[in-house]
């Protein structure tokens, strides 16, 4: 531990008039994970959001550095950034919404959903791909899809683009974390509701109260959306301009860090769906010989400081986002920022989480 976070702690403990006190070690750890955060960026740059939660009731939050460094508009922790593959666990819990209204049968081929797909995307099922257990290759990191992700694309488009992509594997024999497999879901819950996954994520997001999640339509009128900024050995510039509708539910929305803690509040409350059906996402899904994975339905999961530990991290062109959850616990945190490669948010969650969990944010804790 830094001296400056040491410092930090004898300040919580004993500083007068201080929230936090010797009888609230939670919310002592909890500041001192912020402080985390406060420490690894730099003020006049690109910012990070951050939020401790416990039972869905927020310990700590805050941000550091700019939303806009044009405008000198500051990160705040209800800032909409871009969240990267934390669109996938978002995405998994409409799919599964489906599921259970009977619309979607997680083990029938998707084909039976979305008859147009070629043969070797309508051959899996909806449990391979939430579980990245399809063998579809990436065509998401093929260059000729370069030309295309400068403007809005359809899924459709995107799907008849890689309709001569190869498989890697039979489906279910392995596990290989691909984005195109979010592309196909995006596609498959078009064609359940009848509206675009733009559409039907934004609904999702209004109708459960997290205004400041969006799909990140580069056209769109987005009230305080976060620019997107990368760091080079230049200094601070504006991410390429791209359309993220090409990356779909595998990258593609916006959120906030109170949004995502409202998220995974209403999540474990059965707002959802229910407690088996999340149990049931949050279990890694196994390969035929029973050998476990450690990914379940938009979910990763592991060990981590001897208790069960629920995860995503995200990348984006100018975004990056991680989340870690401690069911048993019921311990939330996230961190966002809006440059690529400021410190990295996944890391910075790890240690954060370290410190809740032990007091300590070097202890030896590593994923089990």
């Amino acid at each position: 531990m830094t001296a400056s976070l040491k410092s930090c702690l004898f300040v919580l403990f004993f500083a007068s008039g201080c929230a936090a006190t010797p009888s609230d070690p939670v919310l002592v750890r909890a500041e001192a994970a912020g402080a985390l955060v406060v420490e690894a960026y730099d003020p006049s740059g690109p910012g990070a959001a951050y939020l401790v939660s416990k039972n869905g009731a927020v310990l700590v939050s805050g941000a550091v550095g700019y939303a806009n460094l044009e405008w000198d508009e500051p990160m705040t922790d209800e800032t909409p950034v871009r969240i990267g593959s934390l669109s996938k666990p978002v995405t998994a819990v409409m799919v599964l919404q489906l599921a259970e209204k009977g619309r979607l049968n997680l083990d029938r081929p998707v084909s039976v959903y979305a008859p147009e797909l070629p043969e070797q995307f309508g051959a899996v099922t909806m449990r391979q791909l939430l579980s990245h257990r399809s063998g579809i290759a990436d065509f998401l990191l093929d260059p000729a899809l370069l030309e295309h992700i400068w403007l809005p694309i359809t899924t459709d488009k995107l799907i008849d683009l890689a309709k001569d992509a190869p498989t890697a594997f039979p489906p279910g024999e392995k596990y290989e974390y691909v984005n195109f497999n979010y592309v196909i879901v995006a596609h498959v819950i078009e064609k359940i509701t009848g509206r675009s996954y733009n559409d039907a994520v934004n609904a999702f997001f209004t109708d459960h109260n997290m205004t400041n999640s969006h799909f990140d339509a580069h056209d769109a009128i987005i009230k305080n959306r976060a620019a997107a900024y990368e760091l080079r050995d230049s200094g601070v510039l504006n991410a390429p301009g791209l359309d993220m509708s090409h990356v779909s539910a595998a990258g593609a929305l916006l959120s906030s860090a109170g949004d995502l803690n409202r998220w995974i509040t209403l999540l474990t409350a059965g707002q959802f769906i229910s407690e088996a059906t999340l149990d049931e996402a949050w279990t890694p899904q196994p390969l035929p010989d029973g050998a476990p994975t450690s990914y379940g339905l938009g979910f990763n999961e592991t060990m981590f400081c001897g208790v069960r530990m629920i995860w995503h991290t995200g990348l984006a062109p100018g975004g990056q986002a991680a989340f870690m959850f401690a069911p048993e616990e019921n311990v939330f945190l996230v961190v966002l920022s809006n440059a690529y490669n400021t410190p990295n948010t996944g890391k910075l969650s790890r240690r954060m989480m370290t410190l809740m969990l032990t007091g300590d944010a070097d202890a030896p804790c590593v994923s089990e």
